[in-house]
């Protein structure tokens, strides 16, 4: 070999472990970097007209499993996902308190039990009825407190999808502008230790907020896209839209996350897709989970439970009357049309009563007579007639009056052996005639309906349906209107028209009117949301979907503004405990003040079981009103040490992962400083030879 071919291959020993060393110090001054991955120079001989011309570097690599890098990605994500769940559920035992403590739910409603045995011991005791409502209010206030906060909730992660949704654009926005330098350090064969280092971090940051999956490009680069495969980034850049709403209440339609592919200036290149069904895990997944899932299902099992406690007061409430009797009553709005066929049995007696609480005239209604009780209007007449100018009876576009004439009240009494029955409530409770608790919805929808009936709603009249899978895709969206159509029956068989709706589910109504619906076997997991409804039955503003509680909004709703009524509140001696008398006759004192059976049948409640329907996570179920509420309190606890559980799991996977994956990519001290001595004596020989070379090259100077 020539004197200058060994001045080339010492030369490119000495620029090879140059650079050896530099990425080896860049190695040790990165130790404590998160998210670092060492740097390694890789060599081969450098060869020219088939002969050895010294070393050059072949490559600069960061040290990489790529299979661990994936799985650390994944456990990253997932962990974001429960961790954000777990947030949540801290933030929301704290709203509902420890179930043990005397200012828990089912410690209030305990104490709601007892001032009603109080009671019980001297129902004319202005102070202890002061206080029964005292403690129902109390109750109330907490179940208001829980749907409040718990919507708040649905807002705050809703909120929250906003901000996370900008901060995976701002991501994506970087990796996009690191693409080309790393293209430009592949292409020219520059060290790309600094870019790889810093795409990892964005990568790693970005699966914390979406699940994602990477592919990497012969020019150097990154594509990326979901876990299912949907892009995000690849030969141009994604953006991902979400608008969230101001205020969220349990009817709120949420949009969906939308991605589109940007031009350079962040302008929409193309349509707009949904991405929320391709979101499987990471922070983003977490808060749709939550916003979508895990807290309805308590604010409908919420929901659930407030409505039956309404139910079963205004029950009680309903069976009573107030000393003295009220002049007037005003039901609550219903569906019902004075046409409509009764669906009552068993008989109700309408009363007129004086200042003196001495019976002034009354009538007794047996709805099992059909014939001359057809509807309620022949009802309405029927109380008129008998009546006459003592007390009018009335059904105003779905509400039920009962007014006595001046200075009289009104009492409306059940028989005693044969009372009055539709679905299971008596004439009064109802139409809530005297109902002593009310909410923003009713919660319970046994309307006794007979599917015969007509409905009439006019024919242009519809309901907008959208059907959603389990991954929160839209399906469907379906439009189903009154035309053809003038039963309820009539209404049911076009809701379950195999062409529409009736392909994703079935529509059943009970032999109590209750309408219910489950998915087809052809589905799993489905959704059914009520985008839109302009019905309007018989012209009493009720929906066909209110009326049947179809749509979680109107379950849910059952626990908003849950409050007792405002006259009962002003006066408790408009609280109805006594029972009238109908066997006495007209100048009979048929109401005493002072009578315990009113207060005795609310005492009763706390043994009494409630049949409750499935809500949630709670199965349908016959259980006392606490027991309920304690299924509710448990199941919120459930859900939270679920969340924790699978947080805590996560983490330790993780933990695990990233142990590994920094056992290989990580810089070890001791391997870094062997490597400095390696290449410092590789350098050290290098110039040793190039001296050598030059004493020669003196030698042969100096003879010349």
């Amino acid at each position: 070999m020539s004197l200058n071919g060994i001045i080339n291959t010492s030369l490119s020993g000495l620029f090879v472990n140059q650079a050896a060393l530099q990425a080896t110090s860049n190695n040790i001054a990165n130790v404590n970097t998160e998210g670092y991955a060492r740097v390694r120079v890789e060599t081969s001989a450098n060869v020219l007209q088939g002969q050895t011309a010294g070393v050059t570097i072949s490559d600069v690599k960061r040290v990489v499993d790529q299979f661990l890098e994936t799985a650390l990605r994944t456990s990253t994500s997932n962990l974001a996902e429960f961790s954000t769940q777990r947030e949540f559920h801290d933030r929301l035992q704290g709203i509902l308190g420890d179930p043990a403590s005397e200012s828990s739910l089912a410690a209030r409603m305990d104490q709601v039990y007892q001032a009603m045995a109080d009671l019980s011991l001297n129902p004319a005791d202005v102070l202890r009825r002061q206080q029964m409502l005292s403690e129902m209010s109390s109750v109330f206030d907490q179940i208001n407190l829980y749907h409040t906060q718990i919507q708040s909730l649905r807002g705050e992660a809703s909120s929250q999808m906003s901000e996370t949704v900008g901060q995976i654009n701002s991501i994506l926005q970087r990796i996009d502008e690191l693409n080309p330098l790393l293209a430009r350090a592949h292409t020219l064969g520059e060290e790309s230790g600094g870019l790889e280092g810093q795409l990892g971090l964005a990568l790693g940051e970005l699966s914390e907020l979406i699940d994602i999956k990477i592919q990497r490009t012969e020019s150097g680069g990154v594509k990326i896209a979901t876990s299912d495969g949907y892009p995000l980034l690849d030969s141009s850049l994604f953006q991902l839209e979400y608008d969230a709403p101001g205020i969220v209440g349990a009817g709120t339609s949420f949009p969906t996350i939308s991605v589109f592919r940007v031009d350079d200036n962040l302008d929409p290149i193309s349509t707009a897709t949904d991405l929320t069904p391709h979101i499987r895990s990471g922070k983003l997944a977490g808060l749709m989970e939550m916003r979508d899932e895990q807290l309805v299902d308590l604010s409908t099992s919420l929901g659930e439970m407030s409505a039956r406690i309404m139910d079963q007061f205004n029950a009680i409430h309903n069976q009573f009357s107030a000393v003295p009797a009220p002049n007037s009553m005003t039901g609550k709005q219903t569906f019902v049309q004075g046409t409509q066929q009764t669906g009552f049995t068993g008989q109700t007696t309408f009363a007129v009563v004086d200042s003196a609480n001495k019976l002034v005239n009354s009538v007794t209604i047996d709805f099992d007579d059909t014939v001359a009780y057809p509807n309620f209007n022949a009802v309405v007449t029927a109380v008129n007639t008998a009546l006459g100018g003592d007390g009018t009876l009335a059904l105003t576009n779905g509400v039920m009056s009962f007014t006595a004439s001046s200075g009289n009240g009104v009492v409306i009494a059940d028989d005693a052996t044969n009372p009055s029955d539709r679905a299971g409530r008596g004439f009064s409770h109802f139409f809530g005639m005297d109902d002593i608790v009310s909410a923003s919805q009713s919660g319970v929808y046994e309307t006794g309906l007979d599917g015969t009936e007509a409905h009439n709603m006019a024919a242009t009249e519809s309901i907008s349906f959208q059907v959603v899978d389990a991954n929160g895709r839209e399906l469907t969206t379906i439009n189903v209107d009154a035309s053809g159509t003038t039963s309820f029956n009539d209404m049911i068989a076009k809701l379950n028209d195999v062409a529409g709706l009736g392909a994703y589910f079935n529509f059943t109504l009970g032999s109590d009117g209750q309408l219910s619906y489950e998915e087809t076997s052809t589905y799993n997991g489905i959704k059914l949301r009520v985008v839109n409804d302009t019905t309007d039955i018989g012209g009493t503003g009720v929906s066909f979907t209110g009326a049947f509680g179809i749509g979680s909004k109107y379950r849910v709703d059952a626990a908003k503004d849950i409050e007792i009524r405002s006259d009962i509140v002003a006066d408790p001696n408009k609280l109805s405990l006594a029972v009238l008398d109908v066997a006495g006759a007209v100048g009979d004192v048929v109401l005493t003040d002072g009578d315990q059976r009113g207060a005795l049948a609310f005492q009763a409640l706390e043994t009494s079981l409630v049949s409750f329907e499935s809500a949630g996570e709670l199965k349908a179920s016959e259980v006392t009103l606490s027991q309920y509420m304690a299924r509710f309190l448990g199941n919120a606890g459930l859900q939270a040490k679920r969340a924790q559980d699978l947080e805590e799991d996560n983490l330790a996977l993780q933990q695990e992962v990233g142990a590994r994956n920094s056992a290989v990519s990580g810089v070890n001290m001791d391997e870094e400083l062997s490597n400095l001595i390696v290449y410092q004596n590789a350098y050290g020989a290098a110039a040793r030879v190039l001296s050598s070379v030059q004493e020669l090259y003196d030698n042969l100077l100096a003879i010349v």
